[in-house]
């Protein structure tokens, strides 16, 4: 009997550019048929190098299947697949208290940051930021790896930061940043109690902005009514807000904001006489708690290259519903946060 062997279907590759990067990405392609586990995917797709050539590249994290970075030689594939073969060797794991990598790729980093470690460098804090810390942890397998920063949180707060890996797509995120992002929520913890259950946030005038406003009530009526949403609603500054519980004079709220990116919730908060805890600045009588009450739960966008929709989600803190069960301290009439304000 005469015995017919089936041809091996190639394995389709193409080559990316990467960021900062001399030499492009290989990214190979799984099909049905091909090899199921990854040394044996590799040794077929390569067949210019040696198995001791492909196990090195194993050994040495070259290799992604997606955006995975794996030294494991029997990794498990199934069509539809990508294994990238990158220029540099793949970063370890960041051990960091303060930082969680989410997600990594060639062209973008997200990650968790911690209460108490800022974004970007600002005033005297210049070396320890997420900015720096993400910077010299891919610097160590690649010396031409740059990071840049999408959007950024305070020091004290919480939540998701965005990177990208070089400055072109810094600018196309920077600068269409409301054409990509799909939902940005906060939880936050107030001092006081808004007087309707739900509404929108309104952008700060400018008086309000220099601190000048004089007329609070006005501020709180406008900024926390219920409004239906219009196309006015899309200017940058304006959050949809409703209450998720209350107790002991405290407030637990969920924060979407309508349009790009915000810095201001604090101020804008704390203009409508209701500042976030812990937010002493702005005028919470909480000064023991070593963070402010505002935390990113959840930042949903689309990639910009791959056009895929990247979701990120935390759970409220427990420390949160915590606050809402102590009770807030008085405020300290020889030195109250108002007089401070100017040292932020």
């Amino acid at each position: 009997m005469t015995s017919i062997s089936t041809p091996k279907q190639p394995v389709r590759a193409e080559r990316i550019a990467v960021p900062g990067g001399r030499k492009p990405l290989l990214r190979l392609h799984v099909d049905a048929g091909h090899p199921t586990t990854l040394l044996a995917f590799l040794i077929e797709a390569l067949p210019d190098k040696s198995r001791t050539t492909v196990k090195q590249l194993l050994h040495d994290r070259f290799i992604a299947i997606g955006t995975e970075p794996t030294t494991q030689f029997d990794a498990p594939l199934q069509p539809g697949d990508t294994v990238n073969i990158h220029p540099a060797p793949l970063p370890k794991a960041l051990t960091h208290k303060q930082i969680e990598i989410l997600y990594q790729d060639e062209y973008l980093l997200v990650i968790h940051k911690e209460a108490g470690l800022p974004t970007v460098a600002s005033g005297e804090e210049k070396d320890k930021t997420a900015l720096r810390l993400l910077s010299e942890h891919l610097k160590n397998f690649n010396p031409l790896a740059k990071v840049y920063h999408i959007n950024r949180l305070d020091k004290d707060c919480a939540g998701f930061v965005v990177f990208a890996k070089s400055a072109e797509l810094q600018r196309e995120l920077s600068d269409h940043w409301q054409n990509y992002v799909r939902q940005q929520l906060f939880a936050a913890v107030l001092e006081g109690a808004p007087r309707e259950s739900e509404g929108i946030l309104m952008p700060p005038a400018p008086e309000e902005k220099k601190g000048k406003g004089k007329d609070s009530g006005a501020k709180k009526s406008r900024a926390t009514r219920s409004t239906p949403r219009s196309e006015e609603d899309q200017a940058a500054g304006r959050a949809e807000w409703h209450v998720i519980s209350e107790g002991n004079g405290r407030t637990l709220l969920s924060i979407s904001l309508l349009a790009g990116r915000n810095n201001r919730l604090r101020r804008q908060l704390s203009a409508l006489r209701l500042p976030i805890v812990g937010d002493w600045r702005n005028g919470s009588p909480e000064k023991d708690l070593g963070r402010v009450a505002l935390e990113g739960t959840r930042l949903s966008f689309v990639h910009p290259v791959t056009k895929k929709l990247l979701d990120f989600r935390q759970p409220i803190p427990p420390l949160f519903r915590k606050l809402l069960k102590s009770t807030a301290p008085r405020p300290r009439a020889a030195k109250s946060p108002a007089t401070k304000s100017k040292k932020n």
